[in-house]
């Protein structure tokens, strides 16, 4: 990261297929409820209890939400998704799982991205578009893709990688 940048550099990485568990919450503040309700089907699911199991939960904007329930109620659509492992079968229902197919992405790193969410994370999504869209890396289709997020914590600072796929 460049000093007072909170964005680090543009890298390519190829991510690998995985099966989620997602669910999507349309309200005024969907991330937060939507992130509330994958961690409690995470315990209920039984998937913590796996010897070994990294929980990893990934998220997207929802995109089909009309414009009056945006205009005229100010909703907005956000799906989590918890990475979990290929083999495992939940205890319980409640997330639809589903399988995101290996792809390569543009992605960069936002260091404190919720010091200003509405601006921060839209700004990381433009640079990588930008990036993406200025040569080889333009993305010819987006059928059957995402872009997605992913926030963690390390040494005591929140980050978010922004992923957005090319080619």
């Amino acid at each position: 990261m460049h000093e007072g940048n909170i964005y680090s550099e543009i890298s390519i990485k190829t991510v690998p297929r995985m099966k989620v568990a997602r669910y999507v919450i349309i309200s005024p503040d969907p991330e937060e409820m939507v992130i509330g309700y994958m961690d409690r089907w995470a315990e209920k699911s039984g998937v913590l209890n796996l010897p070994g199991y990294v929980k990893k939960m990934i998220g997207w904007d929802f995109p089909y939400v009309t414009k009056e329930q945006q205009e005229k109620f100010g909703l907005r659509g956000y799906v989590a998704a918890l990475v979990i492992p290929a083999d495992f079968e939940p205890s319980a229902g409640g997330a639809e799982i589903a399988w995101i197919e290996e792809d390569t992405y543009a992605t960069l790193t936002i260091r404190d991205p919720h010091s200003d969410s509405f601006n921060n994370i839209p700004k990381a999504f433009q640079i990588l578009l930008e990036y993406i869209n200025s040569g080889e890396y333009r993305t010819l289709s987006w059928e059957g893709r995402i872009a997605f997020e992913e926030e963690y914590d390390r040494d005591g600072i929140h980050y978010m990688d922004v992923y957005v796929p090319v080619k």
